[in-house]
């Protein structure tokens, strides 16, 4: 049996909640498999006595800018004892903590730059996409920040993706129930939903694309109102709607645009999934993650970064029914292959256990 111990603050934000979904919904199944995991929220004696123990990011989160000095030093006492994987639940694949590298065994991140030689420059905005707007479009943020480079390529060999943010609860009430599990941990609260729609069911809509514009960085920003200026002649509502009618919206659409945000992946990714309809996002083929759902021309359709194929893109699949049907239903098949479907668990523990188990 491997002794897995998980030091993170709880279900307190939507990746933090993602990182132990999985592993609590299936603890029992993970123990069968020879995966013993135990959560701890404060750092005990008992901590280290294990054989790898998972640091979920945001346990340390606000803790960087005021007093890094002390976090370093736990993190070394704790890679003393014991083998000290290090989660970063980030939502960019161009942030990492640099500083760490040297010290944990490995670094496992939720979705990751496909060229680890990305990590060695620092890049604008702390991404790929948010330097490329300020590149190309000469978009600048009011307060410029760069991402901190890794010093030395030999420490990129300890980088591992983790699991995204799809593995939780994205239903009509799932995130109600995920808040609610940090305040009355019930495990009846927990569950991995199944299909709310299938693709197959009509669809009166041709697009949705609710998504905001207003971020405090124009980098971030940057790419969803080059989107919305685009699809203009389509005359789509792109203003926040109450979840219950959202949710009503996506399963009467065909096709839902899903920009990028803070990072690659949103939530939305993951609501359109379930809700049978045929994601279109910007080319992800730059980023690793797990599961991979998003891949172009087999489970989701993908535009490029400048946004030039984008009508494109989506006149192609609005006037191929069949391809459209057929891209939705593999983009379904494969997320509920990850979550609701009987071998998930598998699937998960295998990974698992390839992060805590990879030589030293």
């Amino acid at each position: 049996m491997t002794r897995i111990h998980v030091l993170s603050r709880g279900f307190q934000t939507p990746n933090g909640r993602a990182f132990l979904f999985p592993l609590t919904v299936w603890r029992r199944a993970l123990a069968e498999y020879g995966l013993d995991c135990r959560i701890f929220h404060t750092p005990s004696p008992a901590l280290t006595d294990c054989d790898a123990l998972l640091v979920d990011s945001k346990f340390h989160r606000d803790r960087w800018s005021n007093d890094k000095p002390a976090v370093l030093a736990e993190f070394s006492e704790w890679a003393a004892r014991c083998r000290v994987i290090y989660c970063d639940t980030t939502d960019s694949s161009g942030w990492l903590q640099p500083d760490l590298l040297p010290i944990v065994h490995r670094y496992a991140k939720a979705q990751m730059l496909r060229d680890r030689g990305g990590y060695l420059k620092p890049l604008y905005g702390h991404s790929s996409y948010a330097e490329y707007y300020h590149v190309k479009f000469n978009v600048d943020d009011s307060q410029p920040e760069w991402s901190s480079p890794v010093v030395d390529p030999k420490l990129l060999d300890k980088l591992c993706v983790s699991w995204n943010s799809g593995l939780a609860d994205y239903s009509l009430y799932g995130p109600a129930r995920m808040a609610l599990y940090d305040w009355l941990p019930a495990a009846s609260l927990l569950r991995f939903p199944d299909a709310i729609a299938s693709p197959s069911s009509a669809r009166p809509r041709d697009v949705s694309a609710r998504f905001g514009t207003a971020y405090a960085r124009a980098s971030v920003a940057a790419q969803r109102r080059l989107i919305k200026d685009k699809l203009a002649t389509y005359h789509l509502d792109t203003a926040k709607l109450s979840r219950r009618a959202y949710f009503a919206e996506l399963q009467a659409s065909k096709v839902v645009v899903s920009p990028f945000g803070y990072g690659e992946i949103t939530l939305k990714d993951f609501e359109v999934l379930l809700t049978g309809g045929l994601l279109l996002k910007p080319d992800m083929s730059h980023m690793e993650t797990w599961p991979d759902l998003f891949r172009a021309d087999e489970t989701m359709l993908a535009h490029r970064w400048d946004l030039s194929d984008l009508s494109e893109v989506l006149e192609r699949a609005l006037g191929d029914p069949s391809r459209l049907g057929a891209l939705a239903e593999a983009g379904q098949k494969v997320y509920r292959a990850h979550t609701s479907t009987p071998g998930a668990a598998v699937l998960f523990a295998d990974h698992l256990r390839s992060i805590v188990t990879a030589p030293r």
